[in-house]
């Protein structure tokens, strides 16, 4: 059930009043929606009733790495939700498909792009940061460089300067940070060789992937899975950062809010195939989707989350008004990729794929994923996002050039 939504018409935005007591069922938005006689090719936005937002509706939100695929989707559902979007990247030439699709989709006006050639650079973020209400860094450092040095201070420091321009600016009033799994979570050759004794470990707001802070920095010569671990102990230095400089800051900025949200893998539609391709793990099915299977480092069973479900989170750590100094857990369902060979074969019967190679079952219990369903379910009115839907999504563009 959805309280309240937003029509958007080609370049016109229709705003259409909810009463706050009553809830659309799919049925009655579909009925308006003929009402107003939108075509096929219209998008209609499902837009949540908040009561007493933390930052107003129209109001613009400040997002790093908006060409990733993360990052372009936290975009999106800001704007699906009645935000404005400033979004950063390292070159506006090479990532001008941005603003053409965000032109497109929602009209001119939603979205802007800059350029922040150096996340890391002093002061990089005090001009993009002016007047907006919130700003959700998601850019990192995801070379999976097996040097720690290499990887380690700068994601860091490109976290120091975001969250400084932040408390810098008297607009902001929540910051949000793209954390990952791999903070809270061993994953990969740790998770592969993990102590019997440590199958069943319930992970809890309060866990820290200390295996991999300490093994990042191991002298030379490194293991094939050693840039992995490098960059999961960078976002576990990266998150300890913030919410050390949101304790120690309070005092001089008590209006602003801090969360972060932990995703696990991530799975689901590209925001414009196209251009971008499948970016960052949605590789990983269309890699299976051409025969071809996961990286050794990657083929552990664990969670995913779906792309859209995970840039839906980042919204609720930016305007839910009780959501404070939150880690937010993006787990949706876990699985092996054998399961997922499974769903892409009966998907695609036509295709042929690798032979069955990883089974076996995630080893922890994830205890605060109710709370990030919770917080899903209030934005858009239903749970997690399935796998069998994710990897549809994922692979629609791939099917749909088979059917040709």
């Amino acid at each position: 059930m959805i309280k309240g939504f937003l029509v958007n018409f080609h370049s016109t935005t229709v705003h259409l009043k909810y009463h706050q007591q009553h809830s659309f069922s799919s049925l009655e938005l579909h009925i308006l929606i003929q009402k107003l006689r939108l075509t096929s090719t219209s998008t209609y936005l499902i837009m949540a009733a908040i009561d007493n937002p933390a930052i107003s509706r129209g109001s613009t939100v400040l997002v790093t790495g908006v060409n990733g695929l993360i990052g372009s989707h936290v975009a999106d559902q800001f704007v699906r939700q009645g935000f404005k979007v400033r979004g950063t990247v390292r070159d506006t030439d090479k990532n001008a498909w941005i603003s053409a699709y965000f032109d497109k989709t929602y009209g001119k006006g939603n979205f802007e792009l800059l350029s922040i050639p150096d996340m890391s650079v002093e002061n990089a973020y005090d001009e993009a940061v002016k007047g907006v209400s919130a700003f959700v860094h998601v850019a990192s450092v995801v070379t999976f460089d097996p040097d720690p040095s290499k990887v380690i201070p700068l994601a860091v420091k490109g976290t120091e300067v975001a969250i400084k321009a932040a408390y810098k600016e008297p607009s902001v009033k929540r910051f949000v940070l793209t954390s990952s799994s791999s903070a809270a979570v061993p994953s990969g050759s740790l998770q592969e060789n993990l102590p019997e004794d440590k199958i069943g470990s319930i992970i809890t707001e309060e866990s820290w992937n200390t295996e991999a802070v300490d093994l990042a920095w191991k002298p030379a010569p490194w293991g094939p899975d050693h840039g992995a671990i490098v960059y999961s102990a960078s976002k576990a230095e990266q998150e300890r950062f913030v919410w050390k400089y949101y304790k120690e800051n309070q005092s001089t900025r008590p209006d602003i809010v801090v969360n972060a949200v932990l995703p696990n893998m991530n799975l689901g539609k590209s925001l414009d195939p196209v251009n971008q391709g499948h970016p960052s793990t949605s590789g990983i099915a269309a890699a299976l989707m051409n025969g071809n299977r996961s990286p050794p480092t990657l083929s552990m069973p664990q969670y995913f989350i779906d792309v859209q479900d995970d840039g839906l989170l980042h919204v609720a750590g930016a305007v839910f008004p009780h959501v404070k100094g939150e880690r937010i857990f993006g787990f949706a369902e876990p699985f092996n990729y054998d399961q997922i060979l499974g769903i892409l074969r009966k998907q695609n019967p036509g295709r042929k794929f690798h032979g069955d190679y990883a089974a076996g079952e995630y080893p922890f219990v994830i205890e605060p994923i109710g709370r990030a369903e919770e917080l899903l379910r209030r934005l858009k009115g239903s749970g997690w996002t399935s796998l069998e839907d994710s990897l549809r999504l994922n692979t629609e563009d791939i099917a749909a050039a088979d059917a040709v």
